[in-house]
């Protein structure tokens, strides 16, 4: 079964630990949305120590297991006497789909992963690599804790937190791993019918994108998000979305945001190899994260149910915000830069992964911690102030 995050840590060199946790679950894509993370309430006084590392490690170690899988299964198909026999198995070994689906065999079940990925940070080995800084850091005074009538069945799904880590200098949810390689592959396994039918890449990816956020019920802004916890994720669909390309990547290039990087996993004769690239503690991984993983940089779109209680309670912390970013993270004092970052962030250079695009009824830095400050005229940006909203209207 899958050992992924519970099987390797970086204590300087790659140590193995824990046993991988990981039988399916009966409703995977409703596990990947079982947790909700915060990254307005962060400490002012610990330095987080970045994961990156430790995130190019696992990812290789995953990418390793599958190569080595395919190579003894062509070795074996290639002992088979009968020519069709042998034909067919090859093809089936170098089927895209195949390589792919063996890396993401690599993690625990959505839900179990982040379990995984929680208790790894937490781990003796990881403690004693990073002494003194925070690897993984939740609190209980987090900005959904007064967000739901008590009676709420939502309440369930938010019963369970997601740490905020720090990788390739981005601050993110332990959950957008679970999403990006869950969720991801959902999207890969779509994406792959909709190439296989006829569709270009361009034409596959739109399509995905478009169930996923709000083309039918298990979209965004239905089943996995308003319905699961009155939240639509702008964070969440562009992990989904990374997730989809890392699927790819395992044996085609793809671009993102304007780049183009080769294939983790190549044929040399009749056999396949690692990709030069893909090392420990080569930053190779960081290609696929970035801010658009950070809910606060990145912010959500509010169910009106929920949306006042939210914004009350980002007003109450909205001082330690601004110190953390501007004076933790090292980013401007300005909340003009706050509005562009967002904007920028709603794509990946133009390319759409599922974004509302409800700019005023998203709450960015700007709004939260320099309320009296309105989006200068010419900006060409949607309203940013704070405007009453109808309660009916999501």
């Amino acid at each position: 079964m899958g050992q992924g995050f519970a099987a390797c840590l970086k204590v300087p060199a790659l140590v193995a630990a824990m046993a991988g946790a990981g039988a399916g679950v009966a409703l995977p894509v409703l596990d990947a949305r079982a947790h909700e993370t915060d990254q307005y309430t962060l400490p002012l006084d610990k330095k987080f120590a970045d994961m990156g590392d430790w995130l190019d490690a696992v990812h290789c170690r995953a990418v390793e297991a599958a190569v080595a899988r395919l190579n003894a299964d062509t070795e074996k198909a290639l002992a088979e006497p009968d020519a069709k026999k042998r034909e067919a198995a090859l093809n089936y070994i170098r089927n895209p789909r195949r390589a792919a689906n063996l890396v993401h065999d690599a993690f625990s079940d959505a839900f179990h992963e982040i379990q995984d990925i929680e208790s790894a940070l937490r781990s003796g080995p990881m403690m004693q690599s990073y002494p003194q800084q925070v690897t993984g850091f939740r609190t209980d005074d987090w900005i959904y804790r007064k967000t739901h009538y008590w009676i709420d069945p939502r309440n369930i799904v938010l019963m369970f937190k997601s740490s905020t880590m720090k990788a390739y200098g981005t601050y993110f949810g332990t959950d957008k791993l679970s999403h990006f390689h869950h969720m991801g592959w959902f999207y890969y396994d779509a994406y792959q019918h909709q190439i296989e039918k006829g569709a270009t890449p361009e034409e596959a990816s739109a399509y995905v994108v478009k169930n996923y956020a709000d083309g039918n019920a298990i979209g965004e802004n239905a089943l996995l998000g308003f319905v699961a916890t009155g939240v639509y994720s702008n964070a969440d669909l562009a992990a989904n979305f990374m997730g989809m390309k890392f699927s790819i990547n395992v044996t085609q290039p793809v671009t993102i945001k304007g780049k183009t990087y080769e294939p983790m996993i190549v044929r040399k004769g009749e056999y396949f190899r690692v990709n030069k690239h893909v090392r420990p503690e080569s930053g190779w991984f960081g290609a696929f994260v970035d801010d658009r993983w950070n809910e606060a940089l990145n912010p959500s779109w509010y169910n009106w149910d929920i949306r006042e209680d939210v914004r009350a309670a980002l007003a109450s912390r909205a001082d330690i915000i601004a110190q953390f970013y501007t004076r933790v993270d090292g980013r401007p004092a300005d909340p003009a830069y706050y509005v562009d970052l967002a904007h920028e962030l709603s794509t990946y250079e133009g390319e759409n992964y599922g974004h509302c695009q409800k700019w005023d009824r998203i709450m960015t830095v700007a709004q939260v911690c320099w309320p009296a400050w309105s989006v200068t005229p010419g900006m060409n940006r949607g309203t940013e102030s704070a405007k009453p909203e109808g309660a009916p209207e999501s």
